[in-house]
């Protein structure tokens, strides 16, 4: 009928209807996205906020579709571009790096994976897996990866929790007041965020995220939070307290740096922890403070690092039961106070509780395992440690073994028909094999000298 419009999910009844013609599509709605969801045409703060942004993310298969149309938009209703930079990333393949296709039976259902491991782990392996001009080959694996980060990231946060006190005072203490480990790990978070947004500033999105990951997977949760629980459990309060405002800090730094790459696990955990805003997604970004970076600090710590990496080596090497608590001798060269305030180090990390401090040009002890740090010596005494006899037993078995192996090797490669028929690479791959025998061999038979002459 003449006049009449009609609107609804089913055709109307009668005739005389004539359908509309001009029909917006999708894109139309999507074009006004920059700035209707934010209030416009009202003046809403939030419009006033974040309208227009800076960089808006993409892939180039939609330039037309969505960007032009959001420039467009943008222009004609507000004067204003939405954003002055698109960053276009590429597209997502399979592991091999095949595009998705049913014939090849190789989609995957985001929806199956967002079941399985959670929208936060899917949305970090794309933004962490693709690198600039590159496609983002996805992975499952990379997923059940990061799924595993981010359990890494909730036990930590549970760590910290359980270990607060009521009424604790923000932000850290003087720096002055900091401990070695402290200092360290505070100069090290304020590397990560200088690094963060540099990479933020080159679009190197990716990159950034692995360096979040790899600072608290590597850095923060093996290292720092073990060493802390000395102050938590054996502390002064006082002790305790600073121990405690730096562990919050440096997890407050990082779920903040975080955030925008795992929306959902940070809001959640970092209510766990003490926070001032009201919610992490409208929480200052983190900037980092120059005077808290001490390379000092940081030398110092590599020190100690690379004697807990030795002991644990040394540990392997000669079977010992990780479980296993053990003693060590420390000729101390220039660091004698520093390895007397921090020597519970050794007994948090690699379970060498009982260090004994040696005075310089003293008698290196026998039947011991060394090594040697800058100035600093190190003894692991054997006995006690593990069965001499034993081990002894093992360390000739062991040569006999490799001294087969390596005459094998040899033999093959004396004969003039192998070296000369065999392609280059076979006969390349035993000499590189042969190399690497006699390498063993060799240390072998040192730690046999040292340990059963």
């Amino acid at each position: 009928p003449e006049g009449e419009i009609y609107v609804g999910r089913t055709p109307p009844k009668g005739d005389g209807w004539t359908p509309e013609e001009d029909v917006l599509d999708t894109w139309f709605s999507s074009g006004l996205w920059p700035f209707s969801t934010l209030g416009w045409p009202e003046e809403t703060p939030d419009y006033a906020r974040f309208y227009p942004t800076q960089v808006m993310e993409t892939g180039h298969d939609i330039l037309f579709f969505w960007v032009a149309r959001m420039i467009m938009m943008g222009m004609w209703f507000t004067d204003t571009p939405p954003f002055d930079t698109v960053y276009l990333h590429g597209l997502v393949r399979d592991k091999n790096g095949r595009k998705f296709s049913k014939s090849l039976g190789n989609v995957i259902d985001p929806l199956l994976l967002i079941d399985q491991y959670g929208a936060d782990p899917l949305r970090f392996t794309l933004l962490t897996s693709g690198t600039p001009g590159n496609d983002v080959n996805l992975d499952e694996a990379k997923v059940e990866y990061t799924y595993k980060f981010v359990n890494k990231i909730w036990n930590i946060t549970k760590l910290v929790n359980m270990n607060l006190d009521e009424d604790l005072p923000s932000g850290i203490p003087h720096q002055s007041e900091l401990d070695l480990p402290a200092r360290w790990i505070v100069s090290r978070t304020q590397k990560l965020i200088k690094n963060v947004q540099y990479l933020f500033d080159a679009y190197q999105y990716g990159e950034a995220g692995n360096q979040i990951l790899s600072f608290m997977w590597d850095e923060f949760a093996p290292w720092y939070l073990e060493i802390a629980k000395h102050p938590l459990y054996n502390g002064t309060p006082e002790e305790k307290e600073r121990a405690q405002r730096v562990m919050v800090y440096v997890l407050d730094t990082c779920l903040r740096l975080l955030h925008p790459y795992m929306p959902f696990m940070t809001e959640a955990a970092w209510r766990y922890i003490p926070h001032e805003e009201e919610a992490l997604i409208v929480a200052k970004w983190p900037e980092a403070n120059e005077a808290l970076i001490d390379e000092a600090a940081e030398s110092e710590m590599e020190i100690f690092a690379t004697l807990v990496r030795d002991i644990r080596n040394i540990r392997t090497d000669y079977k010992v039961d990780p479980g296993k608590r053990i003693a060590a001798l420390i000729a101390p060269g220039s660091r004698q106070k520093a390895l007397e305030d921090y020597g519970y180090i050794f007994g948090r990390l690699c379970n060498v509780p009982e260090v004994t401090i040696l005075s310089n040009g003293a008698t290196a002890p026998e039947n011991a395992a060394s090594t040697v740090v800058d100035d600093i010596t190190l003894y692991l005494p054997l006995e006690g440690m593990l069965d001499i006899e034993a081990e002894c037993a093992r360390l000739t078995k062991e040569t006999e073994k490799l001294n087969d192996r390596i005459g094998g090797i040899a033999k093959k490669l004396a004969n003039e028909g192998f070296v000369s028929k065999a392609p280059e690479a076979v006969v390349q791959r035993e000499r590189d094999n042969l190399d690497q025998l006699q390498t063993e061999l060799k240390q072998l038979n040192e730690r046999l000298e040292s340990l059963c002459k």
